[in-house]
C-alpha cells in the first residue's frame, strides 16, 4: 500500500515556481537588470522551463497561471532583503546589505541555493505525478541545464553540478532512516537520484567524445 500523502497540485507548483522566482531575481541583480529586462532578454528559456515543468506535473493550464499570480515573472521591485532571503542570509542584515559587494555574494549564493531547491521540488512532483522515471529524469536534466545559466552570468553553474548540490544537500534528508518520509518517496527519490546520475554522466561522457 502506498502511504504518501498526496499533495495538492496547486503545492507542487508553488514548490517550483518560488526558487524559480529566486533565479529569476538573483539573476536580474547579477547582471544589473530589472526583473522585466531580465525576464523578456531570456523569454525563450523562461518558457522552455515552464513548458518542462508543466509536462513533469502534468500540470493543468489553470496549475500553470500560478507562476503568473507570484508576479517573478513581471516587472517588480527586487528589494535586498528578498536576496538576503533567497541566500539563506549568507550576509549579516546590517546598513551595508545594499552594497556592491553584498550584492553579488548574495545573488550568487542565493541561486545556487535556489537552484537545488528547484531540483528538489522538480524530483517531488515528478515523484507524485509523472509516470515514467527516466522520461521525467531527462526532462528535469533540461531543465536544469537551462535554468543553471540564468543565475550567474561569470559563474554560471553545470547541471552536473547542481545535481551534486543538491544530492549532497537535501537528498539525505529525505533516505536517512531517521527522515519521516514514507518508504515510497524513500524509494522514488532514490530511482531518480540514480537516473539522474547515469543521465548526466552520459551527457558528460558524450561532452567529453
Amino acid at each position: 500500500m502506498d502511504e504518501r500523502p498526496m499533495p495538492s497540485e496547486a503545492s507542487l507548483a508553488r514548490e517550483i515556481f518560488g526558487p524559480l522566482g529566486g533565479i529569476v531575481e538573483c539573476g536580474a541583480s547579477l547582471r544589473g537588470e530589472t526583473a522585466a529586462e531580465f525576464v523578456a532578454i531570456r523569454r525563450t528559456e523562461l518558457d522552455r522551463i515552464l513548458a518542462a515543468v508543466r509536462d513533469i506535473g502534468r500540470f493543468r493550464p489553470e496549475t500553470m497561471e500560478i507562476v503568473d499570480q507570484l508576479g517573478y515573472l513581471r516587472e517588480h521591485d527586487i528589494p535586498v532583503t528578498s536576496l538576503l532571503l533567497w541566500s539563506g542570509c549568507i550576509e549579516e542584515f546590517s546598513p551595508e546589505l545594499g552594497g556592491a559587494e553584498a550584492v553579488r555574494r548574495m545573488a550568487r549564493m542565493g541561486a545556487d541555493l535556489q537552484l537545488t531547491h528547484l531540483l528538489q521540488a522538480l524530483v517531488g512532483t515528478a515523484s507524485f505525478r509523472a509516470r515514467d522515471v527516466e522520461a521525467s529524469a531527462a526532462t528535469i536534466v533540461e531543465v536544469l541545464e537551462t535554468a543553471a545559466v540564468l543565475g550567474s552570468p561569470a559563474h554560471a553553474r553545470t547541471a552536473s553540478e547542481v545535481f551534486l548540490m543538491w544530492r549532497a544537500a537535501f537528498l539525505p534528508g529525505v533516505l536517512m532512516p531517521a527522515s519521516n518520509s514514507p518508504e515510497a518517496v524513500k524509494r522514488s527519490f532514490r530511482a531518480y537520484a540514480h537516473t539522474l546520475e547515469a543521465a548526466l554522466d552520459t551527457c558528460a561522457s558524450g561532452e567529453l567524445g
